[in-house]
C-alpha cells in the first residue's frame, strides 16, 4: 500500500511537470488541447489545472478557440507574478535578464567589469546586481537564478577549470561567491550549454532541435549539445569543450594542457592575431593595429578588405572542419553557429560551414541535417540562462503546492 501511494505521488508530479511544459510551449491553450497533447484524461487535466491555478503558477485568460473551433477558457503561465533571473558573464562584462516563467524577457541590463580578469570582483558585482533586481521588483516572486559562465565549470568542485586568456579566473569558486547572502536558488551553467538550451527552448523543441549542436564562436570556442531534447553534460558536467579538440598534434601549447587546440586557430582572438601578423608583414588594409575590434573587422569584411576577408575565411574554414568532426561523432539533426565570430559576416560563415560539410560528410548524413546561424535577437547564452532558471522552477511544482497547502492551514 505504501509503495503504491509513493508511485502514485510520483506519477502526479510527472503529470504536473508535463502539463506545465506543454502550457509553456503553447503559450495559451485550452484544457482540451492539453488533454490531446499529453494523452491524459480530461478529468486528470481538470484536477491538475485546478491545483496549478490555486497555487498561482497558472492563470486563466478568458475565451479562446479550442478543439474543433469550440470556444474554451484558455490557461497560461503566470508570468506577471513569478519571474526568474538569467545572467551571462563574459570577458569584461555581464548581462542580466529578468524573465517570466515562459522565458520571455521583461528587461535586460548590461554592465562592464574588470577586463583584466579579477573574477571574484566580477562575481560580487553580479551578485549585487541580482540582489538589486530582486529588491527593485517587490511585486514579483523571483523563483530561480541561473548564471552562464565561459569555460569548463566543474559543478562538483565549484570551480572554473580555465578560461583561455583569463588566468585570473582559473579555479575560482563561482557558485559559492554568487550565492553568498542570496535567498533564491542559484544554478551555474556553461555559456555554450546555455546557448544550446536557448535554441531548443525558444524554437518550440521541434524534431531537428531534439538532437542539436550549438557552436559558440567568440573569444573562445565552445559547444552545447542536446541529445533527445536534453543537454549532454558528461560525468562532471564539463562536456562540450569543442574548442579544445586538437587539430594540430604538434601545435602550440594551450591553456587546457593540450597542443594545437581548435580554439587557437579559429576564435575571435585567433582572427585578431592573424590580422595583426599580416599588418606587421606590410599587408595593406583599412584596419590598424591597436584598433582591431570585432565591429572594425566586421566593417572591413563587409567592405571587401583583402586582409580581413582572407583571415576571416581561413578561421571560418578551420571552424567548419572542426564541425565536421562533431557531425561524425554526434549525428545531430541541426547545427547552429552563434556569437561574435558568426556575427562578423553570417553569410560568409554559413557558406564556409555548408561547403565544408558538403565536401567532407557523407550525403546520406548531411542532407538530413539543418545548418543555421543564430537567429535569436538577444544573446543565446543570456536567454538560455533565463530559460534554464525557468525550467528549474517549472520542474518542481510540488513545492508550490506544498507552500499553498501550508498557507491554507495558517490562514
Amino acid at each position: 500500500m505504501y509503495q503504491t501511494s509513493v508511485n502514485q505521488e510520483k506519477i502526479q508530479i510527472i503529470n504536473r511537470v508535463l502539463i506545465l511544459s506543454l502550457i509553456r510551449q503553447e503559450g495559451i491553450c485550452s484544457r482540451a488541447t492539453l488533454a490531446k497533447l499529453s494523452g491524459l484524461r480530461q478529468a486528470t487535466i481538470t484536477n491538475i489545472i485546478g491545483e496549478l491555478i490555486h497555487c498561482g503558477l497558472v492563470v486563466e485568460t478568458g475565451l479562446i478557440s479550442g478543439e474543433r473551433n469550440r470556444r474554451a477558457i484558455g490557461v497560461r503561465l503566470n508570468d506577471e507574478r513569478f519571474k526568474v533571473i538569467g545572467v551571462r558573464l563574459a570577458r569584461g562584462k555581464f548581462d542580466i535578464c529578468l524573465a517570466g516563467l515562459s522565458g520571455k524577457p521583461h528587461g535586460i541590463w548590461r554592465h562592464r567589469t574588470d577586463i583584466e580578469g579579477n573574477l571574484p570582483s566580477s562575481l560580487r558585482a553580479v551578485r549585487l546586481s541580482i540582489q538589486d533586481l530582486i529588491r527593485e521588483h517587490p511585486d514579483s516572486e523571483i523563483l530561480s537564478v541561473c548564471v552562464a559562465v565561459p569555460g569548463p565549470y566543474h559543478e562538483g568542485e565549484d570551480r572554473l577549470l580555465f578560461v583561455t586568456g583569463m588566468n585570473g579566473w582559473k579555479g575560482c569558486a563561482v557558485h559559492g561567491t554568487l550565492s553568498e547572502g542570496l535567498s533564491v536558488p542559484l544554478q551555474v551553467i556553461n555559456d555554450a550549454n546555455a546557448g544550446a538550451f536557448a535554441q531548443f527552448w525558444y524554437s518550440g523543441g521541434g524534431v531537428e532541435a531534439q538532437n542539436m549542436v550549438y557552436i559558440l564562436a567568440g573569444q573562445g570556442i565552445g559547444c552545447g549539445m542536446l541529445v533527445d531534447g536534453k543537454l549532454l553534460l558528461g560525468q562532471q558536467s564539463i562536456a562540450g569543450e569543442f574548442g579544445h579538440s586538437s587539430i594540430y598534434f604538434d601545435g602550440a601549447p594551450c591553456t587546457c594542457g593540450n597542443r594545437g587546440c581548435l580554439e587557437q586557430y579559429c576564435s575571435v582572438a585567433a582572427l585578431q592575431e592573424q590580422i595583426v601578423e599580416q599588418l606587421r608583414n606590410g599587408a595593406s588594409s583599412c584596419l590598424r593595429e591597436g584598433f582591431i575590434t570585432v565591429p572594425a573587422i566586421a566593417q572591413a569584411v563587409r567592405a571587401g578588405d583583402r586582409v580581413a576577408c582572407e583571415a576571416y575565411r581561413r578561421v571560418c574554414g578551420l571552424l567548419a572542419m572542426g564541425i565536421v568532426g562533431l557531425i561524425n561523432q554526434l549525428n545531430p539533426g541541426k547545427i547552429i553557429v552563434g556569437d561574435q565570430l558568426a556575427e562578423i559576416h553570417s553569410g560568409m560563415m554559413l557558406d564556409a560551414v555548408k561547403r565544408t560539410i558538403d565536401n567532407s560528410v557523407n550525403p546520406l548524413i548531411s542532407r538530413n541535417m539543418a545548418v543555421e546561424i543564430n537567429r535569436l535577437k538577444e544573446s543565446p547564452s543570456l536567454l538560455g540562462a533565463a530559460a534554464y532558471a525557468a525550467q528549474q522552477a517549472l520542474s518542481t511544482p510540488d513545492l508550490f503546492l506544498a507552500a499553498s497547502a501550508r498557507n491554507r492551514i495558517v490562514s
